[in-house]
């Protein structure tokens, strides 16, 4: 019997659960052992009271059990998932995460500790709920210059974004429909402003480019402060609009940014709609290779869960290395962007301009972005709204 634990049992955990349970014939065919979770760690053990004996709140339970070879963590805990995973690691246990914060931040420290103790650390559910990309895109890295990654990382900003162009509905009513169906947290500041789509990005991004990449080094702008007016003329003009989260590499030089973009209708994104997500990645080998699926919810992101922890008992993983070699981060962008404002902005960045509902709607030239943002330093950032026209060249 092979023995794992689950920390953490949202929606998730929950998910990974219900799936081991009812496959768990199929994946005993698959692993010549029957796979038990035998603890999952909750942080109010009360709750579960009658449910069985498997919850613990001490994950000292699970740490020191020596029958426990693999540890699910999925608790999206920042602070405490850093510690259960170095701890796992540094006890010869497997560790598989769906948690893309913590993932984010120490990638490469994980990889290489993971390394030393010769076990595995899997984390496909951490980018693209259902998507199997973290996998494929490793073996594409192998064999190919990967120089370009473009995509819809967040489901809840394209849910948002696509009911409003649908519906002709506001922002603060599609939000809370999002809320209401589990798509929005209480506080959606990660979603809805473009981090989380960030922290996906740069886990992609570092594995494509074999780079160890900082966060602080990727540009992102969310989409909180649009309006129908946004979305009427977009409509008008025949274009959607899409939080895109993109990167690139470039000689010496790479760059990072998540933002609004204005898509046409010959654009694969432009057809991704809901709480979908779609990665596209450029090869040397290849034109583009386009991934899209479910990019949240119970049981797509518990699918990727299991999945790894099959490839994790079984070491069925290609391993990561990172290049040490530095490389700059591109600090200038340029683009057209449209923009709306309560009053007109510069004439030197305009190529047009014209009023709509009491606000100036703008489209630039083609204008550095660092430039842009220092101009509409002197509007309110709800009486702000700007995204890329997409076909432009970003730097």
């Amino acid at each position: 019997m092979i023995e794992i634990a689950l920390l953490g049992f949202g929606t998730v955990g929950r998910g990974t659960y219900e799936i081991i349970e009812k496959r768990a014939e199929e994946i005993k065919r698959v692993l010549n052992d029957e796979l038990k979770v035998s603890k999952v760690l909750v942080r109010n053990k009360g709750k579960y009271k009658g449910q069985g004996d498997i919850f613990t709140d001490r994950y000292d339970d699970i740490l020191n059990d020596d029958n426990i070879s693999l540890v699910c963590e999925m608790t999206g805990d920042l602070e405490n998932s850093y510690r259960y995973i170095n701890e796992a690691l540094k006890a010869k246990k497997h560790v598989v995460t769906s948690n893309k914060a913590v993932v984010s931040e120490n990638l490469s420290y994980f990889t290489a500790l993971a390394d030393e103790n010769e076990v595995n650390f899997l984390y496909e559910a951490s980018v693209g709920g259902s998507i199997p990309i973290i996998t494929p895109l490793t073996a594409q890295s192998v064999i190919n210059r990967i120089y370009r990654i473009r995509g819809i990382l967040n489901g809840t900003s394209n849910f948002i974004l696509s009911k409003m162009y649908n519906e002709n509905l506001s922002y603060d009513e599609v939000l809370r429909e999002a809320q209401a169906l589990g798509y929005a947290e209480a506080d959606p500041y990660a979603d809805v402003e473009g981090i989380d789509a960030l922290r996906k990005l740069k886990i992609l991004s570092s594995i494509a480019f074999s780079k160890d990449i900082e966060n602080s080094e990727i540009l992102s702008e969310g989409i909180s402060s649009i309006l129908p007016v946004d979305i009427e003329v977009f409509k008008e003009k025949g274009f959607k609009i899409k939080l895109v989260a993109e990167s690139f590499l470039n000689e010496d030089k790479y760059a990072l940014l998540v933002e609004p973009v204005l898509v046409k209708s010959e654009d694969p994104l432009y057809f991704i709609e809901g709480s979908n997500n779609i990665v596209e990645i450029f090869g040397d080998n290849y034109s583009s290779l386009s991934f899209i699926g479910e990019g949240a919810g119970k049981l797509p992101t518990g699918n990727a869960v299991v999945i790894d922890i099959i490839d994790a008992l079984l070491s069925n993983n290609l391993k990561l290395k990172f290049d040490n070699l530095k490389i700059k981060c591109a600090s200038k962008f340029q683009g057209s962007y449209y923009v709306r404002t309560k009053e007109k902005i510069d004439e030197s960045l305009l190529a047009e301009s014209f009023e709509r509902d009491g606000f100036v709607i703008s489209r630039t030239k083609m204008v550095d972005r660092g430039e842009l943002k220092k101009e509409l330093r002197k509007f309110r950032d709800e009486d702000c709204f700007i995204a890329r026209f997409e076909g432009e060249d970003l730097v």
